[in-house]
């Protein structure tokens, strides 16, 4: 079976995964504790569906794909900062200082991208040109900014053996590994060149819909009630660790109340 088949086949199977987890996130309930989450895997359907439909060389495919892929970004923020809730959900402290910081991180990030970008644009640079560069610059700070946030999640969570409950600690695990796919494949594109599309593509697909799946199989009702952590070095040091951040949760507390 070659390449593009087997990313056909990835992409039907992505379709599915999406369209199970939607339908079961609304039947358990759970929609309402993950809304970004939810709102990304209805939007993940119609999205999956269309490339399906459309000719990947025509002009209508790139129409499509510069209209709806704003929106993926839009989802992918909204999805870290509920990420990043989720996680600081006990420590109101630490949420409240972190989420300034999302704030200004994603769009210094997209500016300093579009920056570096200016340089390379000459007079004669087509405006279609220009208008991709500017598109995929805004894509790369976003995702750039994106990768850091969840890197410093999962920093955060290795460090400090904070009891979330099991969904969460599920959820935060396979969009990690969801996202840096994602972003992993985009790097690579504009790196090598579309030659190795395919490659990069069959990855990328294959990833989601394996990740798809496991969100469909793994995030339950029950989840909701197990608590757990991250396993680290023993009592003795959770115990410290969670003395030290309970302390700067309570500082950050009073400076912004202050």
């Amino acid at each position: 079976m070659s390449s593009a088949a087997f990313v056909f086949v990835f992409e039907i199977l992505t379709l599915a995964g999406s369209a199970l987890t939607a339908l079961k996130l609304y039947k358990t309930g759970l929609y309402r504790r993950y809304r970004m989450f939810f709102l990304l895997f209805l939007f993940r359907v119609p999205n999956t569906i269309w490339p399906l439909l459309v000719d990947f060389h025509s002009q209508s495919y790139e129409k499509f794909w510069i209209l709806t892929e704003p929106i993926v970004w839009v989802l992918y923020i909204l999805v870290v900062f509920e990420l990043y809730r989720l996680v600081m959900e006990k420590h109101r402290g630490l949420y409240s200082l972190g989420r300034w910081i999302l704030y200004v991180a994603v769009p210094v990030a997209v500016f300093i991208s579009i920056l570096t970008l200016i340089p390379h644009f000459k007079p004669t640079t087509p405006q279609h040109s220009r208008m991709l560069g500017y598109f995929f610059a805004i894509e790369h700070g976003v995702d750039f900014s994106l990768v850091i946030i969840i890197l410093l999640i999962l920093v955060f969570l290795s460090r400090y053996p904070v009891h979330l409950s099991r969904n969460v600690l599920v959820h935060v695990a396979l969009y990690s590994i969801f996202f840096l796919c994602e972003t992993l494949s985009v790097v690579l594109a504009s790196v090598f060149g579309v030659h190795i599309y395919a490659d990069v593509a069959l990855l990328r697909t294959g990833i989601a819909s394996a990740c798809g799946f496991a969100w469909f199989f793994l995030l339950t009702r029950k989840g909701e009630e197990v608590e757990t952590n991250v396993p680290l070095f023993g009592a003795d040091y959770e115990r410290r660790a969670l003395q030290q951040l309970d302390a700067l949760n309570a500082t950050l507390l009073r400076i912004s109340r202050n």
